[in-house]
């Protein structure tokens, strides 16, 4: 019974933010339940294709999708908001049974408004998701709440050999480029922890924390329960999609 109450939980979670993520309120053509499957066994698919912005390199901030053919010819996918300086997985999202043209049409130019993405080898996109997270968690930061979902499209983290040429920080150390809705008194704070003084990059947004209320508000207070709640790099909701966000 347990465990038939944890499955409709997690089949009501994944119904409810599917709605709200997509812009036509419907998880694909045979509903929530069945896309919960077709991810839950995703890995057992072959890879479609993998794409990431043409301009990742020289921002440190990677939009990434991943795309498998189910078995009756439509795709699983998953994005992945990947920020390979400092705070790894900050947002992700995964999807099913969407077909093939719907895929192109609807879903890759939303991810990638402005230009069309970049082929990558599925060993340098999951190089880069799993190697975001793996260095995000050496200074105290866990991959978005979403990614228990979207980890299922992705090979295990051993599967494909690491080309080593991402450099995961910059110069050695993590830099923290504050978004419009990062906590940075919290992540400032945890970086000071968990790196040290001196021993980290951060680049601060044109408008003072007084200025804008996402800053956060650091006011000496140390709790440490608050801190670590807020650690997560999720953002409230907004009425833009993520991927907007980040032109």
């Amino acid at each position: 019974m347990k465990k038939k109450g944890q499955r409709k939980k997690q089949e009501k979670s994944l119904k409810k933010r599917t709605q709200r993520k997509l812009s036509h309120g419907q998880a694909g053509p045979a509903g929530p339940t069945t896309e919960l499957r077709y991810i839950r066994q995703a890995r057992n698919y072959p890879i479609e294709g993998c794409w990431i912005r043409r301009d990742w390199e020289a921002t440190g901030l990677a939009v990434i999708v991943l795309a498998r053919r189910q078995p009756n010819g439509n795709l699983a996918f998953a994005s992945y908001l990947v920020d390979y300086y400092c705070l790894g997985l900050k947002d992700t999202a995964c999807y099913a049974n969407i077909p093939p043209r719907q895929f192109q049409q609807d879903y890759l130019s939303r991810f990638f408004p402005d230009v069309p993405p970049r082929d990558i080898s599925p060993a340098l996109a999951h190089e880069l998701i799993h190697g975001s997270v793996e260095y995000a968690a050496q200074f105290g930061f866990q991959p978005h709440r979403d990614f228990k979902h979207s980890k299922s499209l992705l090979d295990p983290p051993d599967l494909h050999p690491r080309s080593g040429k991402v450099k995961f920080g910059k110069e050695g150390k993590p830099f923290f480029v504050a978004g419009p809705h990062d906590n940075v008194a919290a992540i400032t704070r945890q970086l000071s922890r968990s790196a040290g003084e001196g021993n980290y990059h951060f680049l601060m947004p044109l408008a003072s924390p007084a200025d804008n209320p996402l800053l956060g508000d650091d006011d000496g207070d140390d709790d440490d329960a608050e801190v670590r709640k807020s650690l997560a790099p999720h953002r409230p909701r907004a009425a833009k999609k993520w991927w907007q966000f980040w032109k």
